[in-house]
């Protein structure tokens, strides 16, 4: 996504497809959403490496297919079909974080992990510009070819397989994990407390550079760099979150907490754009905040809903995966909608407020339900 979001503007003139473009955004969240839910059933029967192989492979098929596509219903084909693709990956990366232990103990792991996810795509838009402009956008998706080509080779050669494989008889058993997932209050909440989160930062990730560029002039190629900068920005937090924040505070104050500041960064994003003084030239400095909030509260709101599934950590990391997409999908849906002359920023603003807000309220009913049920708990 961060090789191809940033210029997303640059296709939109191209295909004289207006705000309709961030479809192709849309198309990869509802493959991802759809991909969660097949990965957790596959990778009991054949284990989650062949499933992360066959992840890749689906990836570079879809890169394929939107190298060659011409007209906006091929890009939003390829980018569902590398959604489905990328799910095998995300799915086994957050069901791990699962085992590491319960409270602290996980969301350290999990912003282990979030450093080297955030740092990642410092290099992704960056790399996504040289090609896109070296060579056109649509060779972009043969760089994406070749990152899911490299990841194979090295899950293939570095990667132990550690599931259990069940066989045939894992749906049946899937099914029963889900119903008892779906049963803890708990996990329920704290599952939609994560995906509002990831609504929050994916109006940021998958939508900004519509309201950034084509509305407020900025370059794309400037955008790019910012979106490096940000990514930056997520890394540093990321690791500070890890080293003194999630050892020292429990994790519903953090979530709340980081919650409260991005509802007034989205209020003030929104009005920007009510009050007509929106300007990218300092409106630049801002989008450094939002994923430096995330680089601290993503882990620690996945870590509650993981402890929260029990031992079923890849079932109700599959089921998480499926909410925040579903929920991701129909945000973006809804600035695609947005009619020329209407303003993506507003909306991305407006919504950012709504989707924060929920966010936490969802971790004060957690909170409650793993109280009354754990009086103990560290949360």
């Amino acid at each position: 996504m961060d090789t191809i979001n940033w210029i997303l503007p640059t296709i939109a003139q191209d295909l004289a497809s207006g705000n309709s473009t961030l479809m192709v955004t849309s198309g990869f969240f509802y493959g991802m959403m759809v991909g969660h839910v097949i990965v957790g059933p596959l990778s009991d029967m054949i284990g989650k490496k062949k499933t992360m192989v066959v992840g890749f492979i689906i990836c570079i098929i879809g890169a394929a297919i939107g190298s060659q596509a011409g007209g906006l219903g091929g890009l939003i084909a390829a980018r569902l079909l590398q959604g489905v693709g990328g799910a095998a990956a995300s799915n086994a990366a957050r069901a791990v974080g699962g085992d590491a232990g319960k409270g602290r103990k996980s969301a350290m792991a999990l912003t282990f992990m979030q450093i080297w996810s955030a740092a990642i795509p410092i290099i992704l838009p960056l790399s996504g510009k040289w090609v896109g402009n070296s060579f056109g956008w649509p060779a972009i998706f043969w760089l994406q070819a070749a990152i899911c080509g490299i990841l194979c080779i090295l899950v293939l050669i570095f990667v132990r397989e550690t599931s259990e494989i069940s066989g045939k008889g894992c749906v049946k058993r899937i099914t029963g994990e889900v119903k008892s997932c779906l049963a803890t209050p708990e996990y329920v909440f704290f599952v939609l407390c994560f995906a509002f989160n990831m609504a929050t930062f994916f109006l940021y990730s998958g939508s900004m550079s519509v309201a950034m560029v084509t509305e407020l002039g900025m370059d794309n190629n400037h955008y790019a760099n910012v979106y490096a900068w940000g990514a930056v920005a997520m890394t540093i937090f990321a690791f500070l979150g890890r080293t003194f924040v999630a050892p020292k505070v429990n994790p519903s104050v953090i979530i709340r907490a980081l919650n409260a500041v991005q509802i007034a960064f989205a209020v003030f994003f929104a009005a920007a754009f009510l009050g007509n003084f929106a300007d990218w030239h300092y409106m630049q400095y801002m989008l450094w905040i939002l994923p430096a909030v995330q680089g601290i509260v993503l882990p620690v709101a996945m870590a509650q809903v993981m402890n929260a599934s029990g031992k079923a950590t890849g079932t109700g990391a599959a089921f998480m995966g499926f909410v925040q997409y579903l929920f991701s999908s129909i945000t973006t849906t809804i600035l695609a909608t947005v009619k020329e002359g209407g303003s993506v920023g507003q909306y991305i603003g407006i919504m950012m407020v709504v989707t924060a807000g929920c966010s936490f309220i969802f971790c004060v009913m957690g909170k409650r339900a793993l109280l009354k049920k754990d009086p103990n708990a560290i949360i």
